[in-house]
């Protein structure tokens, strides 16, 4: 007996740290905690959305580029095995995709200036140079930019590029080394070649990435060095920062940066590391969050990280087949809450984003909303009153299907889905010098398990996806 007794206390001490142990487990499934156990302060990253899909409902294939265009508001994902740049607008939806029938072959990502689209493009049957390819706000063919003037011109395969605040465009290659600089008009001008020491030699730096800061900074990322190299608005060098290593606070396999000048802080991807480090806009190295995994949070091989207006990270988490996103905890920063249902963070890899709150734009009330007839030019009928859907409770929510620029084809699929039954509207949607759009919309809804329970319905029935927003 005086033994048995004895060990009951040392039971309930043993019960009581496992529980302790599976809560911070449970926490770490919501939050992703910095890598850097060891460092002065931890710093808390929410992993708030995943999103797997393209804009026809297929899964996402590799994502391996990001751009976001703070003038439009959307974020541009690069699909290279697909050949084609999906576009998705603020609140995550993918409502576009442009590729071959655009001219782009061999497309590794992108970049949008005083809305022309520059995209670069690979060799293919009909052109065996590489090149950059010109689109318009409405993403018809402008031109396309060929290279000359330096060596490896007539090889020069472009990776990235960038327009800077001087208007010049810069371009990395998968080939070469250092960045190519080309006028406004895309005559060369000169190329940017970093040097360092290895090992005490000097030598010329390959630039696998880059991006532009908001006073017009230049940030060079070398995936063989696992060092940013950055140079002002005039392309005069300032400083370095990061170094080579396979633990927190370096590079091993650095692919992609982004700058957030609101947090102030640089965004470095780490492929081989399936992580994300962040820095100050000095090079202190701060943070890090990420690891390898399939779970919502977790990153496989990594690709390339944009920042929105927001101060959400976006990552293309590539070998996940999806992007995910992520806000620093406590950043105090305007961030719109956004989050998966409970079935797309469970499974793996991810599955779209089934719940987002809006942030770009509030979707209307109902009688703000064109619901029978959609003219075609929707200007010239302001003054009409529309049809209207009954009134409903402002906390409610809507589906949201498509995303479309053609008015013909909103109506349509109105129509469509009318006649199946559903309670559907069209929000008009002024994109400035991109015209008007037409979002498709199903609801309203008072409980968010109706509107989940018709989206699975839509996709079963009428093979579409659409994400469930809380308006």
């Amino acid at each position: 007996m005086y033994h048995k007794w004895k060990r009951v206390p040392k039971l309930r001490l043993f019960m009581s740290l496992r529980l302790v142990f599976l809560i911070l487990v449970g926490l770490g499934s919501s939050l992703v905690p910095s890598l850097l156990w060891g460092a002065a302060s931890v710093q808390p990253v929410r992993c708030i959305g995943m999103v797997a899909n393209d804009n026809v409902g297929n899964d996402l294939s590799y994502p391996s580029s990001l751009f976001y265009d703070p003038a439009a508001d959307e974020i541009y994902v690069t699909s290279p095995l697909k050949n084609k740049l999906i576009l998705f607008t603020a609140d995550y939806f993918p409502y576009m995709s442009v590729g071959a029938g655009r001219g782009l072959h061999g497309v590794t990502s992108c970049y949008v200036s005083d809305n022309r689209l520059y995209a670069c493009a690979g060799a293919s049957k009909d052109e065996p140079r590489g090149h950059l390819v010109m689109l318009n706000g409405a993403f018809l063919p402008e031109g396309k930019i060929f290279f000359s003037g330096f060596e490896g011109a007539d090889v020069f395969l472009p990776r990235k590029v960038v327009v800077g605040a001087n208007g010049n465009i810069y371009v990395t290659g998968l080939t070469g080394v250092g960045v190519v600089v080309l006028d406004p008009a895309g005559n060369f001008l000169k190329t940017i070649e970093p040097r360092d020491d290895v090992l005490g030699v000097t030598e010329q730096v390959a630039i696998i990435s880059m991006t532009v800061g908001a006073n017009g900074n230049l940030y060079l990322l070398s995936e063989g060095m696992g060092r940013v190299y950055v140079y002002d608005r005039n392309e005069k060098f300032l400083y370095k920062f990061g170094q080579k290593g396979g633990e927190s606070g370096k590079l091993a396999r650095p692919r992609g940066l982004a700058v957030d000048d609101r947090a102030g802080r640089v965004y470095v991807v780490d492929y081989q590391r399936h992580a994300v480090s962040a820095f100050s806009l000095e090079g202190e190295f701060l943070f890090e969050f990420g690891g390898m995994g399939q779970a919502r949070g977790w990153l496989n091989y990594p690709s390339d990280v944009c920042v929105d207006s927001f101060g959400r990270v976006i990552v293309a988490d590539t070998f996940n087949h999806r992007i995910q996103i992520y806000e620093v905890v406590g950043d105090g920063a305007a961030t719109a809450p956004v989050t998966a249902s409970p079935e797309a963070a469970a499974e793996s890899p991810g599955a779209a984003i089934a719940d987002v709150e809006e942030t770009a734009e509030e979707v209307p009330t109902p009688e703000e909303a064109v619901v029978a007839t959609l003219p075609v030019d929707k200007r010239a009928d302001r003054d009409k009153a529309p049809e209207v859907l009954p009134e409903a409770p402002r906390d409610d929510y809507v589906l949201q299907v498509a995303f479309s620029h053609e008015p013909d084809a909103a109506q349509a699929l109105l129509e469509r889905l009318a006649a199946g039954g559903y309670q559907v509207f069209i929000y008009e949607v002024d994109r400035g010098g991109r015209g008007l759009w037409y979002k498709v919309l199903i609801g309203p809804f008072v409980e968010k398990a109706e509107a989940e329970a018709v989206a699975a319905r839509l996709k079963a029935e009428e093979k579409l996806t659409a994400i469930v927003s809380k308006r």
